[in-house]
């Protein structure tokens, strides 16, 4: 009788363990790799996708069955421990079963099925199946009773619940980067999607610093000048001082001025304020709204510190936009090989992608920066600053800050000179 009641026991936590990884593996397999298994015909994939597309009724239906075999072995352990150990039995079957229970029904199975979830699905769908029709009628009580208690609030929850949320997108990203199930370019896109969201214009605009822009004053001929030289289509105008911006001028607009001379005054377009915290993502909206391009970008005190183009966001997704105009020397060209001329003012992020380099990204946001923090000074001409594996050459600075670097990359050399 006793070693009856052992194999009943053992048998009810086989069972239970068997709903506890089923139900890990209806919420962990892949669909997309389900969906490929289809294709390849294996036994038991569709059915394993249809069950997880109706992941709420099997779920009601592991949870079902664990809860059931659970309480079924907890029962005949208690008679059993009561028989022998009288009014001992009951906390002995709490200190033992519990630990068990939760081991070989729970941890264990839950553990094997996670890691091979999409792989275990088609395998155990069948099976699963069948044990839903068998305890179907206790799984319908259990499923309408929660409906009914959690009423539609519970159901809109449900359903939230199980909407792809920005974290678990990052997850699949970070898996897929192990299982190779993300094209290298469209996980980078989604990267990048996800910065977008975490940056302010500051994070993104051109700093004042770098900003070519054209008094109040300048005439028409000026601003022609300017555009022609510079090649860009959009100029800001200034009045007095250049953090004083009170208006834009578009190369557009100029192209029927009848009146060379004439003050640029008379073609300025308003130009649109946002404070530097503003999120870089709503500004995109923002602009998508108002058909605006261009912004002039202030700080708490209403100085201007920059711009930002709709370019610039744009280009913080997609990677640089290059066009007609824009210069080679601008950012980076290529000199040989792992040998580059960089402009300072590229961006970390942009330089690491065009040139492998994997810089740290902290308090600075360009080539100089770095270079800056790593001196403490601004180097001059000719000076050289070694990093890792890496010499940066300054070409061109002057007393305010640097302008030019070449850029070299190479293994064993450098670590040698640093020696």
């Amino acid at each position: 009788m006793i070693s009856l009641n052992i194999i009943i026991i053992a048998f009810c936590i086989l069972i239970q363990a068997f709903f506890s990884g089923s139900e890990i593996v209806l919420i962990a397999s892949n669909k997309l790799k389900l969906r490929q298994e289809i294709a390849k015909g294996t036994k038991g994939a569709r059915l394993a996708l249809n069950m997880i597309n109706n992941q709420q009724w099997f779920l009601a239906t592991t949870s079902t069955g664990t809860n059931m075999f659970v309480i079924t072995s907890s029962v005949i352990a208690a008679t059993c421990f009561h028989q022998f150990f009288g009014i001992y039995g009951e906390p002995l079957t709490i200190i033992i079963m519990a630990p068990v229970l939760l081991m070989f029904g729970e941890i264990i199975p839950r553990t094997l099925f996670q890691q091979n979830a999409t792989k275990i699905a088609p395998r155990i769908a069948k099976t699963l199946w069948i044990a839903s029709r068998i305890i179907s009628p206790v799984t319908y009580l259990v499923f309408w009773a929660s409906r009914l208690f959690y009423g539609r609030s519970g159901r809109e929850a449900f359903k939230k619940q199980h909407l792809i949320t920005r974290e678990d997108l990052a997850l699949m990203l970070r898996v897929s980067g192990e299982e190779s199930d993300f094209q290298k370019k469209e996980k980078k896109l989604i990267h990048r999607v996800f910065h977008l969201a975490e940056s302010d214009v500051a994070d993104v605009m051109v700093p004042l610093i770098n900003v070519t822009a054209i008094p109040d004053t300048a005439t028409v001929e000026d601003a022609i000048k300017i555009i022609g030289r510079t090649g860009y289509s959009k100029l800001p105008v200034f009045k007095d001082r250049i953090d004083n911006i009170t208006g834009v001028i578009f190369a557009r607009d100029l192209l029927d001025a009848p009146d060379i001379p004439a003050k640029i005054g008379q073609f300025m377009r308003k130009a649109v304020f946002v404070p530097e915290l503003k999120r870089a993502d709503d500004l995109l909206i923002s602009f998508q709204k108002t058909h605006d391009s261009i912004a002039i970008v202030v700080d708490e005190y209403g100085g201007s510190v920059g711009i930002i183009t709709l370019e610039d966001i744009l280009e913080e997704v997609v990677g640089e936009i290059r066009d007609e105009y824009d210069s080679e020397t601008g950012q980076c060209v290529s000199l040989g090989k792992n040998r580059f001329m960089v402009n300072a003012a590229m961006e970390i992020e942009h330089a690491n992608e065009k040139m492998n380099l994997n810089l740290p990204k902290e308090d600075y946001e360009t080539i100089g920066g770095f270079l800056l923090k790593q001196t403490g000074k601004i180097p001059k001409k000719g000076e050289a600053i070694i990093y890792r594996n890496i010499k940066f050459t300054i070409v061109l600075s002057d007393k305010k800050s640097i302008h030019e670097v070449i850029v070299d990359i190479k293994k064993k050399e450098i670590e040698e000179l640093r020696d």
